[in-house]
């Protein structure tokens, strides 16, 4: 939750402050991502338990269709980003059409309760963070002129 949500809020900071919009604008939002993501599983904020079936203690039915739905508006807002870094470097380019894959999947799977779908998004989900190292490596190298 930490290293992921607000680590990427503070790179977005840093982004803002070298004057890039569009890495001020990706950071802090899959930040967000992360954090609204660990909220749902934090036993405080009910939001787990008003998915739970009092009687047995078990998830209901409604809970995967509702993160699936979750992350099937992450998937679009993604889409989007991809769209915008073609313009921008290879590596964050690919990063965002991978997390497209590993989004759509993961939606897929979720929906289907298909766990075939939801591993091979995982699967994805190594990549993208393969290509996140990569990315943050490129864009800090120092510049030689």
């Amino acid at each position: 939750m930490f290293f992921g949500g607000v680590c990427q809020f503070i790179a977005g900071i840093m982004e803002f402050c070298s004057g890039n919009t569009f890495g001020a604008t990706v950071f802090p939002s899959y930040g967000a991502f992360n954090l609204s993501y660990a909220m749902i599983y934090i036993p405080g904020t009910g939001i787990l338990a008003s998915y739970t079936d009092s009687s047995t203690g078990q998830l209901n039915e409604q809970f995967p269709q509702a993160l699936a739905m979750y992350i099937w508006a992450w998937f679009i807002l993604t889409v989007i980003f991809t769209i915008a870094a073609m313009r921008s470097s290879w590596v964050l380019f690919l990063d965002l059409f991978f997390l497209d894959i590993d989004l759509i999947l993961l939606a897929c799977g979720y929906m289907l309760n298909n766990t075939t779908l939801l591993k091979a998004g995982n699967g994805f989900g190594f990549v993208v963070a393969f290509l996140s190292c990569k990315c943050l490596r490129t864009h800090n190298s120092p510049k030689r002129y």
